[in-house]
């Protein structure tokens, strides 16, 4: 089964906050991305089969902490099938699929004072990322050319970027050590998005 729209996402991840409370399991909060957040915050709108997890956020003295290193809990984990087999849908329809992308490229600046947090329930949290973060990750993963026609489509007809927007996104991914071939897939998207003078100021 494959969440139609926000109120479908909203609802399992409130019965699965209540399952958690239900089944003393220890709070958890977690930075959703993907289909799901785009859906919930009402960026754009389309089909999809789960819901994305960055990270997991651990809440320390100094403030949050992004933790992509660590997995879900085994008995979270569990609840989650369990809501799975209450809704039909996937076993794993909450997942840590994305968690690498911030251990290899890190998060955008600013991003945790962009995203907007809701609760469900006492024991779970969510961080759903800002549509500016959704341009950076989609950027990024639109340059797999196995996922690129699913990404490219988020960006070019639901999310529709402004020019700033691709920038930002752009400077993200360039601001570390790139090679040829990775500079020439951004300039591949972000010309497939109408920024060909975006794709003039990126290194040869």
């Amino acid at each position: 089964m494959s969440f139609d729209n926000p109120d479908q996402i909203e609802g399992a991840l409130q019965r699965l906050g209540s399952r958690l409370l239900y089944e003393y399991t220890d709070p958890i909060a977690l930075v959703i991305c993907g289909g799901s957040a785009l859906n919930v915050l009402n960026i754009a709108q389309r089909t999809t089969r789960e819901v994305d997890v960055l990270a997991i956020v651990e809440e320390t003295e100094s403030g949050l902490v992004l933790r992509s290193d660590r997995a879900l809990p085994a008995d979270f984990c569990q609840v989650v099938a369990w809501v799975a087999a209450d809704l039909q849908l996937d076993e794993d329809w909450l997942n840590m699929g994305p968690k690498d992308v911030l251990t290899v490229y890190g998060a955008p600046k600013g991003m945790t004072s962009r995203w907007e947090e809701r609760e469900y329930g006492p024991l779970l949290k969510a961080f759903f990322i800002s549509r500016l973060d959704q341009v950076h990750f989609k950027l990024l993963a639109a340059m797999d050319p196995k996922a690129r026609a699913r990404h490219l489509e988020d960006l070019v007809d639901r999310i529709k970027p402004s020019e700033e927007e691709v920038r930002s996104a752009a400077e993200w991914l360039l601001d570390r050590e790139t090679s040829p071939q990775f500079r020439d897939r951004i300039r591949l998207i972000v010309g497939a998005l109408g920024y060909d003078n975006i794709c003039n100021d990126i290194p040869k």
